[in-house]
Order: C-alpha cells, then structure tokens, then sequence
C-alpha cells in the first residue's frame, strides 16, 4: 500500500506529459494539404505561391501593408513593392525575426511556418522573379 501513490503519481504524470504540440500536422497544418505542398524543387512562383503566402500572412489581402497606410512603408499588395523589400532584404529578415526589421506577421506568437519560409528562400534565391 505504501508504494500505491507514488505508482498512481507516476501514471498520472506520465499520462499527463504529451501535448497537442507532439502532433506534427497541428504544428505544420500545410502538411494537411498533400504531401508534395512543400516541394521547393521545381520553379518557385510569385503568382502561384508567394503572393498567396503574403496575402494570407500579411493581413487579409495585405491589408497592412496596401496603399498609403502600408506598414513601415512596405507595400505587399502588388508586386514591385513585394521585390523592393526583397531586394533590400527587409521582406526575409522579418519573415524569419532575425532581428533586422520588423517580426512578421506582427503580434504572431510565431513566424510563418518552415514550408512557407523555404517557398520565400526558394524564390528569393531564384532572383524574386515576377512569374
């Protein structure tokens, strides 16, 4: 009897120990969509995954950063303010809060997630071409 609680204690702490976050696709829900979403082999494109990934990620159809009130100045809405923060390395530095420019998205607990950033890398390695 005496070794009951100290048995019941290690059970309930043992069950107790995972969490939600021990689920790779709650981490990485872009893995939900099929397993070649991440592909970075072939050509990155502006149209076809960077704007998405901006627009979803920079405000709602980037809302923060459009038109005279674009956020710290950077207009993501159309494509030549998207290659001017490439260009001068303002757009990778707050997508991985590397401490240069601003963390983005802003009030996020995070970055946007790897897949997401290795599209951005891809793309910005290939010259950010408007493609």
């Amino acid at each position: 009897m005496k070794y009951a609680i100290p048995i019941i204690l290690a059970v309930a702490l043992g069950a107790s120990a995972g969490c939600y976050y021990d689920n790779n696709q709650e981490l990485h829900p872009e893995l939900l969509l099929g397993g070649d979403s991440c592909d970075t082999t072939g050509t990155i494109s502006y149209a076809v995954h960077i704007r998405p990934i901006l627009s979803g990620s920079c405000g709602a159809n980037n809302a923060c950063h459009s038109g005279g009130s674009a956020g710290g100045g950077i207009v993501l809405a159309q494509y030549a303010g998207v290659k001017a923060a490439a260009d001068n390395g303002k757009l990778w530095s707050a997508i991985i809060w590397d401490g240069n420019a601003s963390r983005m998205p802003k009030n996020s607990a995070s970055p946007i997630n790897d897949c997401y950033q290795a599209q951005i890398r891809k793309w910005l390695d290939q010259g950010a071409p408007d493609n």
